[in-house]
């Protein structure tokens, strides 16, 4: 058996080009072969592109297709690399979207690209991103805000799409600028109240995530939208139970928690916090971003009260040995 491993991203460009990036362990001289293809429901749909050396690490490529979604496989040495494929999706104006597709599991299985995605809030999307969700073949959207900041910013999607309310209370909109009606709120208290906040989420709407395993238990449901105020907090701990249940490794799961950072800027948020004391910047800077003390303090909570992440999923989700490998079965590849 083979020790080569092959890792790999591609990301877009701002000229909707795509960035291919490898690494080869062990290092080693060569050639590498890039494939492409428009669909990933088989290995005999991908094409070769080009042949270029191990070393060089990085390639431009040009879109083949209408640069929505293209997949790349990597190969050298015997070895290949698994499905890759652009994780964020541009939006004009939704923040946050992304693929939770690509991951490996403990048992070298991947996740299927393309049949989850995550977001923001889809109240201010553009016809452009309007038109992009229904060119993803987006069919179900799970929406997490309160029926409140659900009724004061209404979304606007294709006819075609079943649109599921999901509300989870604790950390939406209309909370933060609760918050900041204190003026002695700092970063701490923010720090606190979101970890809080993480506890209440998973002990008070138990019924939301388990309807949520119920419609991803459904294959006709696919592909499905997690949406919610910021997709980082309610929309972050649904993912992580998603992908857990389908046994993505711990660190893994911290990296997809943790992206959120890069693809929020609290600048350009809802809230301007620029003519705020100091104390209240920093604390809705900590508000409108992640850490891994937030997500460290829930888990602990869970695995002190319930004794496992699994033992929560199954016994207060409903998510059973039999709903775990329906998931497997309709989110892993074959190949």
């Amino acid at each position: 058996m083979s020790t080569v491993k092959i890792t790999s991203v591609v990301e877009k460009d701002p000229k909707g080009d795509f960035l291919l990036k490898w690494e080869v362990s062990p290092d080693q001289e060569g050639d590498i072969d890039i494939y492409s293809s428009l669909s990933d429901s088989s290995l005999t749909s991908f094409t070769p592109v080009t042949t270029t050396k191990i070393a060089n690490q990085v390639l431009t490529l040009n879109p083949t297709g209408s640069g929505l979604r293209e997949y790349f496989i990597l190969r050298t040495a015997g070895v290949q690399s698994g499905v890759v494929a652009n994780r964020v999706i541009d939006m004009n104006n939704i923040k946050n979207f992304r693929d939770i597709g690509g991951y490996f599991t403990t048992d070298d299985r991947q996740i299927k690209w393309g049949q989850i995605y995550r977001s923001a809030d889809l109240s201010s999307a553009t016809l452009y991103d309007q038109e992009k969700i229904r060119r993803l073949n987006i069919k179900t959207i799970i929406d997490f805000r309160s029926e409140k900041t659900a009724g004061k910013y209404p979304i606007l999607i294709h006819p075609s799409i079943r649109k599921i309310s999901l509300p989870l209370l604790p950390m939406d909109a209309e909370k933060l600028d609760a918050q900041l009606l204190n003026d002695n709120f700092n970063r701490s208290d923010a720090i606190r109240y979101v970890q809080e906040s993480y506890i209440d989420i998973v002990e008070n709407h138990k019924e939301q995530f388990g309807e949520m395993f119920d419609i991803l238990t459904n294959d006709a449901n696919y592909p499905i939208l997690l949406s919610g105020s910021l997709g980082k907090d309610g929309i972050g701990l649904a993912s992580y139970f998603i992908l857990y249940a389908l046994g993505v490794p711990q660190t893994v799961l911290e990296q997809d928690y943790m992206l959120s950072n890069k693809l929020i800027d609290p600048v350009k948020a809802k809230v301007d916090a620029r003519n705020l004391p100091e104390n209240m910047q920093e604390a809705v800077t900590a508000m409108l971003s992640v850490n891994r003390s937030y997500l460290n303090y829930v888990i602990d909570h869970i695995n002190n009260k319930y004794g496992s992440v699994d033992a929560y999923l199954e016994k207060e989700l409903r998510v059973s040995n039999g709903k775990k490998n329906l998931l497997r079965k309709y989110l892993l590849y074959n190949f």
